[in-house]
């Protein structure tokens, strides 16, 4: 008498077994040691129509030196240094944006010839490995606080502002940790510079504050005898 054929299917298991394995090196690879990075200063100029102001920005010691620090367990102490890459992306971003932008001292001394002065912070940041999300990528978020002031140094108004980037680090070969997880905060820098650009002209104080700055003065009158 003939055994009876298998009839579970084999290479669905081993397909199975072959992801997780693979999900398993990727873990040992990404998840030992931890890593240590700056965001390099590599961001672009925005394409976008410009607004004929000249922008102030104030960039404090605190955001320029600003550096993430965290340790997992198991996974080793994490560092990422934001401050590196700053000065180069508010300076992209505003003159992509604005007729001019120039770096001031503080909104109080920003000077005639500057319409409003930004003054930008960073609240918070959080990241996750893949490790721990179970998945190939390093993510990376970044709260900003946004503060727009006047041309006299007043408060316009702030807003938040939440970027955010993912980098796959089955790109970057066996040692994964450190340019995946820079590739991952430069890409949440790119996503926050584009956030901004899109989202500046509807926050309602900034609006405001556009529609003053923009509205043309009445014209003078010119010397001569009246008719």
């Amino acid at each position: 008498m003939l055994e009876p054929a298998l009839t579970t299917p084999i290479l669905p298991a081993r397909r199975a077994a072959s992801r997780l394995l693979s999900a398993f090196t990727l873990a040992l690879v990404v998840g030992c040691g931890g890593a240590s990075v700056s965001v390099p200063p590599v961001l672009p100029v925005p394409l976008v129509e410009k607004i004929p102001l000249t922008m102030g920005y104030h960039l404090s010691d605190e955001l320029l030196g600003y550096v993430h620090e965290e340790s997992l367990e198991d996974s080793g102490d994490w560092t990422i240094a934001f401050g590196s890459a700053q000065t180069t992306m508010f300076d992209n971003l505003l003159n992509g944006m604005f007729e001019a932008a120039v770096p001031v001292a503080g909104p109080e001394a920003a000077g005639p010839d500057v319409d409003g002065v930004l003054v930008p912070n960073i609240e918070e940041v959080q990241f996750s490995t893949p490790e721990q999300t179970r998945s190939d990528y390093f993510e990376v978020w970044v709260r900003y606080r946004m503060r727009l002031h006047g041309r006299d140094g007043a408060l316009v108004g702030e807003w938040p502002l939440t970027a955010y980037g993912k980098a796959n680090a089955r790109n970057y070969g066996m040692n994964s940790r450190e340019p995946a997880l820079q590739a991952a905060a430069l890409a949440a820098m790119r996503d926050a510079m584009a956030f901004f650009t899109v989202q500046f002209r509807t926050v309602p104080p900034v609006q405001t504050w556009l529609q003053a700055e923009l509205a043309a003065p009445a014209a003078a009158p010119t010397g001569g005898a009246s008719p």
